[in-house]
């Protein structure tokens, strides 16, 4: 039998896991989290007003694909050259009323994304 091997290259692109914050409140009730969930289009604004902040008009020309949104998560591809304006863009950017998009994690690889929320809160502050 013929043996077959499998080699991951260098990827293309970057993928990055999102969690939509609100900076305003520590505990958010119930009415304020189905305020907060996303959907690809608020996600879209959200990356848009991020990037265009904080690299005008060349961050909103960055592509960025929006693999799956699920309740206050995202998950976005784009090139790889483009993911630490990305990151730094979000990292710096509030949205009206103290909404933020948190970065959980992001790396070449989509399944290295994929993990708990335990080891997500293992490298936060967060109890």
């Amino acid at each position: 039998m013929a043996e077959s091997k499998f080699t991951l290259r260098n990827s293309s692109y970057s993928y990055i896991h999102l969690r939509i914050a609100d900076q305003a409140a520590n505990s958010t009730s119930h009415k304020q989290k189905e305020q907060l969930e996303l959907d690809e289009i608020t996600v879209l604004s959200h990356l848009t007003s991020a990037l265009s902040q904080y690299l005008g008009l060349t961050g909103t020309a960055i592509p960025v694909d929006i693999l799956k949104v699920q309740a206050l998560e995202a998950w976005i591809r784009l090139p790889i050259e483009d993911e630490r304006a990305v990151v730094a863009a979000l990292s710096q950017w509030v949205g009206k009323g103290g909404v933020t998009l948190r970065v959980l994690g992001r790396g070449s690889w989509l399944g290295g994304l994929q993990r708990g929320i335990d080891d997500a809160k293992f490298w936060s502050l967060e109890r």
